[in-house]
């Protein structure tokens, strides 16, 4: 007999599905869970990371503030904006910032200083928020943005190079490029050219034994020494040609850093080389970064209470200005013998090749002129001063400071509305120099300072430029854009 009563297995089929919705359900409820615990941890973790970002924007404020605020040049003086903390360069030490609370969280920030670098620095944030923490370090370094902070600063341009030649610049270099497109080129160098050297090779042992010895840092374990140099151009392109470069390859074992610290250019690179040329820390695809913070300084600015510059010049240095005074400074050679002074300046030679100067100088209606005197080719200047020439300069002599380790605390400042001229071959001269107009080196001339000019012509001879950071903390009085123009900016960033 054939029983067909199937409502037993009705039952147990009903039951198993049951069961297998009751844990299809409750493992939904534990993705649930887990996806919502998840969820909070995630919150928690990027609320612990803005939350340490905060500390680090609330130490570069006060970094910043240490130098623009306090007028400290150094993060190494033992106080920082009001903090009597640090040095350090072997442990981070703490900011005791009395509250570092935010948004249900906290933050604790810390700082280590730099070896042989007074304007550099770590920054590490540990951000908290419940039981998650997330911690940033930051290298960080402060630049000072003045015109005289660089080996070349470049202002306005048209179409055509501003800068342009075969040369061996050794320093930062700034280019505004006002008025370029960015098909010109702001500089178009060729040859063996170098743009922004990072480091003193090729100066001589003699121009060296005058200078500061140059900050040091750590390369890849090694202490070598450095210019911290960086290449700014705000518009207009970078032609590199033939075996000319930005910087050099890093080459391990030796003391110097080849790499340039930064470089940001808005228009790119071009020439035979190109971006192949270009050796940087940051590579070379990085935009100008200094936005319209920094301008070219003009002798035709308003200053202070004066319609322009110069006017407030004139008004304090000492004036020079008859036909016959001005003949002799038209004529300077080392056998020259003159003295001039007053209450705001003094200038003189003494027939030996040797020239003092301080204060400001204004030589009113003429034009600077420095030669030669047969096998005389030296003049030897000590103290610190200005000399404003309304008309053009000319330096076809060697002018050095007297001395080891005596620039930049001796330096002297020449400025002009005019152009300014170096003609004299293998020659060496120490200053700064500010021409309006354009300075061209036609010798091989190897200057030890900063040239500041809207137009630069470096001709064939492969003329040497050599950026003396010293020389921002000596600047003479009177100099035009001698202020200061502070920026703090993020050198390397990583996540812990």
């Amino acid at each position: 007999m054939n029983i067909k009563n199937k409502k037993g297995s009705v039952f147990i089929i009903s039951y198993l599905v049951v069961v297998v919705l009751l844990g299809l359900g409750s493992a939904f409820a534990i993705v649930s869970a887990n996806e919502a615990r998840s969820a909070e941890r995630q919150r928690r973790t990027t609320l612990a990371f803005n939350i340490a970002e905060a500390g680090i924007e609330r130490a570069m404020y006060d970094l910043r503030q240490d130098f623009v605020t306090i007028g400290s040049t150094s993060w190494s003086d033992g106080t920082i904006n009001t903090y009597s903390i640090g040095p350090n360069t072997a442990s981070f030490y703490s900011i005791p910032y009395a509250s570092t609370t935010l948004n249900g969280g906290s933050y604790a920030v810390q700082l280590k200083n730099v070896a042989g670098q007074t304007q550099h620095i770590w920054i590490q944030s540990v951000g908290t928020f419940g039981d998650e923490t997330e911690t940033i370090l930051v290298y960080a370094k402060m630049t000072n943005n003045s015109p005289w902070n660089n080996a070349i600063f470049a202002g306005a341009g048209a179409s055509g190079a501003m800068v342009n030649g075969n040369v061996d610049i050794r320093g930062s270099v700034i280019v505004l490029g006002s008025g370029l497109t960015s098909s010109d080129y702001a500089i178009d160098l060729g040859g063996t050219a170098e743009l922004v050297g990072n480091n003193y090779t090729g100066l001589s042992a003699t121009l060296s034994a005058k200078v500061p010895a140059l900050p040091t840092t750590s390369v890849g374990g090694e202490t070598v020494s450095t210019l911290n140099a960086t290449l700014r151009i705000k518009q207009g392109k970078v032609g590199l040609s033939g075996s000319s470069t930005v910087g050099d390859a890093n080459v391990a074992g030796n003391s110097v850093k080849e790499t340039v610290d930064g470089s940001y250019v808005t228009d790119g690179f071009a020439g035979t080389g190109g971006t192949s040329s270009v050796h940087s820390d940051n590579g070379w695809s990085n935009a100008y970064d200094l936005g319209d913070t920094v301008t070219f300084p003009s002798l035709s600015d308003a200053y202070l209470s004066y319609s322009t510059y110069q006017s407030y010049l004139k008004a304090n240095a000492l004036v020079i200005s008859s036909a016959a005074d001005l003949a002799k400074f038209a004529s300077i050679t080392p056998n020259s013998s003159f003295s001039y002074s007053g209450a705001n300046g003094s200038i003189s030679m003494d027939g030996s090749g040797n020239m003092a100067v301080s204060g400001t100088v204004y030589i009113d209606g003429g034009t600077l002129s420095m030669a030669t005197a047969g096998s005389k080719k030296t003049i030897t200047y000590t103290g610190s001063g200005s000399l404003l020439v309304t008309g053009n300069v000319q330096i076809d002599v060697s002018l050095v400071t007297s001395g080891n380790s005596s620039y930049p605390t001796n330096v002297v400042g020449i400025m002009t509305p005019g152009n300014i001229g170096f003609n004299q071959a293998s020659s060496d001269v120490m200053g700064l120099f500010y021409a309006e107009g354009q300075i061209k080196v036609e010798k091989q001339t190897d200057i030890m300072g900063t040239i500041v000019s809207n137009y630069f012509d470096m001709g064939t001879n492969v003329p040497s430029i050599y950026q003396v950071p010293d020389v921002i903390n000596h600047l003479p009085t009177g100099l035009i854009g001698n202020s200061s123009s502070w920026s703090i900016s993020t050198v390397s960033w990583q996540k812990q």
